[in-house]
């Protein structure tokens, strides 16, 4: 199990003051999936120098112990590594440093995630006040109720003549007939005028005008959403990249640590 945590107090203090970089978290995949040999570095922790930060790659219970040491060794800048079940701390500077050194790379490209994340948030509000715009505009797309409730009585009124129209015919001689069937036209051509009309409370003049900003607030989200898009690629890439740099780093800290047991650099850590 991987387990990144830090409890760094929100500061304008540089990265590498807190916990050498938040792009130790980045090759927490890379740690979790290295080979479990004897002798090997089974999780490690870079805990930064007069800050509460630290970032972990291990299983939870780590979290745990390496508070306690925290306590323990004070306000100093360590490395903090498990081997075998065993518990060290490396304070030798050189070390650390080496250590510093191969995260910069990935620490850079943290950064400019960071400023690709600001820009995206930026864009993100963007797109959220449009859609506000868009929310407002849908709500002034109501029918005229009143409006429609007079237009059906009215064609209710047509009906009912022609109804009657239509029976009278049944029974008409030629001349009543022809006068009957007049008058049909006539409604029917009222009737085609009302259903006109009740189109057009269906749909009013404020709904066409919410109907034409909305298409118009919906093209502006179409061009707001294309920068999105691109800066969601240039994310990607960069998380791939990053990805990769975080296990070049991984392997190249083991190595450190490795080196720096051998010499004997390393202490074993203070029980809490």
């Amino acid at each position: 199990m991987v387990r990144h945590t830090s409890e760094a107090r929100r500061s304008a203090a540089p990265l590498s003051r807190i916990l050498a970089g938040l792009c130790l978290g980045l090759a927490l995949t890379a740690g979790a999936h290295a080979a479990r040999q004897p002798g090997t570095v089974d999780s490690y922790a870079l805990v930064g120098a007069n800050e509460r930060g630290m970032t972990i790659t291990g299983e939870a219970d780590d979290w745990r112990r390496l508070k306690a040491v925290r306590k323990q060794v004070g306000d100093r800048e360590f490395l903090w590594v498990r081997e075998g079940g065993k518990a060290w701390v490396i304070q030798d500077g050189a070390t650390l440093a080496k250590v510093h050194a191969a995260w910069e790379p990935v620490e850079r490209l943290g950064k400019q995630m960071g400023a690709y994340g600001q820009e995206m948030h930026r864009h993100g509000k963007a797109m959220d006040a449009l859609g506000r715009e868009m929310d407002r505009t849908a709500g002034t797309m109501q029918p005229d109720e009143r409006r429609i409730k007079d237009v059906e009585r009215r064609m209710s009124a047509v009906g009912r003549e022609m109804e009657q129209v239509g029976r009278g015919m049944a029974r008409a001689d030629a001349d009543e007939r022809a006068r009957l069937q007049a008058r049909m036209a006539e409604l029917q051509g009222d009737m085609s005028r009302l259903g006109a009309e009740m189109g057009d409370a269906a749909q009013s003049r404020a709904q066409r005008e919410a109907q034409q900003s909305m298409r118009q607030v919906s093209l502006r989200m179409d061009e707001a959403s294309k920068p999105i898009d691109e800066l969601g690629k240039r994310m990607d890439a960069l998380g791939k990249q990053m990805e990769r740099e975080s296990e070049r780093a991984d392997k190249a800290v083991r190595a450190v640590i490795r080196d720096a047991m051998a010499r004997g650099l390393a202490t074993p850590a203070p029980q809490g």
